[in-house]
């Protein structure tokens, strides 16, 4: 998803001296054709990819703690020892390379196996080895993907199950209010992994299922339609919903939220709608109720989109409970200069099929 990977400093194969690396600091060049990222701990030196895993960050400007690195982009955190991702939104280790010194002078060799090889299964579907017999995981999104990935590297063989309300395998929900929304990303960057991977590790996807309820004596959880799943271990990773809307017309189809890629994918259409059906007596209006992180990120992406956005929030300020009243008066005046109106300090009361009503009685289009 980062593109192209350019190559930039010394080439690391023919050694560079310690003092080129500092201490505690790091040094970004290329080996085998490949960024890599040489890091100096103490008297310890790593030689790592140079970036993130996740979208693809350079790890070269993250921040360096102890043995790990972390990401600036989403602050994905990696082991320097095991290239091992530790925290999210990391998923996939970064490559680790050999490291060889002679005295001050530091070589970076060949590209190392992982430092968890993946777990080899057997043709029995039966569990070897400790652990639970099986594993359930409700709620088949980032975290309840990343608890099943991680159960593999772990080295657990029994059987997991996901199971999730959404029809689409696991995905990069920031992606919904950004690139995908604003049309710079195709739908193939969404998945976080391809649905192969998930045969290939024995990760079953119960996708469009609902769980109704769940026995902890039996050990069960049932599923919509009737069918049971019985579990050694249960896992809840369920996320959360979006508020909805108490306001008269809130129900209305022009009405959309955003949580889930059928979400975003019934937005964009909306917008092509709006934009075949305005052209070319102008660009169609939005209106956004929330100014948090998301609700920005929708803005901007509709911006992208040629829509004239209206923010509605309560607050004075975007973002001051976040991030304070000056960053949050900076972030307003950002979204400003690129044509985002707001509305602070206010409330929509109602919505009917051509506006949103404020309190104050403004009438803002919408379509």
């Amino acid at each position: 998803m980062s593109g192209e990977q350019q190559l930039s400093g010394p080439d690391l194969t023919q050694g560079v001296s310690l003092a080129d690396i500092g201490a505690s600091a790091c040094l970004l060049g290329h080996a085998g054709g490949e960024p890599v990222l040489l890091v100096r701990v103490g008297d310890e030196v790593f030689a790592i990819a140079a970036h993130c895993t996740h979208y693809g960050g350079p790890l070269a400007e993250g921040l360096l703690v102890g043995d790990t690195v972390r990401c600036p982009w989403h602050h994905a955190c990696f082991s320097l020892r095991s290239g091992e991702p530790l925290r999210a939104p990391a998923l996939n280790p970064v490559a680790r390379y050999r490291v060889e010194r002679q005295g001050d002078r530091v070589t970076v060799g060949e590209k190392l196996a992982p430092a968890t090889p993946p777990v080899a299964f057997g043709d029995a579907a039966a569990a070897t080895g400790p652990g639970p017999e099986s594993v359930v995981i409700v709620g088949a999104g980032a975290a309840g993907n990343a608890a099943a990935q991680r159960l593999r590297r772990e080295g657990y063989a029994g059987p997991i199950t996901l199971v999730g309300a959404d029809d689409s395998p696991p995905y990069d929900r920031p992606n919904l209010s950004k690139d995908y929304l604003a049309g710079n990303a195709p739908e193939e960057w969404i998945p976080l992994h391809p649905r192969e991977l998930y045969d290939e590790r024995r990760i079953e996807l119960r996708l469009g299922t609902r769980v109704t309820a769940i026995d902890p004596r039996r050990r069960t959880v049932n599923l919509e339609g009737g069918a049971t799943l019985a579990w050694g271990a249960l896992l809840l990773a369920t996320g959360a919903e979006p508020v909805r809307l108490d306001l008269p017309g809130g129900e209305l189809p022009h009405v959309h939220y955003l949580r889930t890629l059928a979400d975003s994918r019934a937005i964009i259409a909306r917008v092509e709608a709006l934009r075949a059906a305005s052209a070319p007596s102008g660009a169609p209006r939005a209106v956004v109720l929330g100014g948090s992180f998301i609700g920005l990120e929708v803005a901007a992406s509709l911006r992208a989109r040629q829509l004239e956005v209206t923010v509605v929030d309560h607050g004075e300020v975007p973002l001051a409970r976040a991030l304070g009243r000056e960053i949050g008066a900076f972030v307003r005046s950002l979204h400003e200069e690129h044509g985002v109106a707001f509305r602070l300090g206010q409330r929509a009361t109602a919505i009917d099929p051509e506006a949103v009503i404020l309190a104050s009685g403004e009438r803002l289009p919408a379509g």
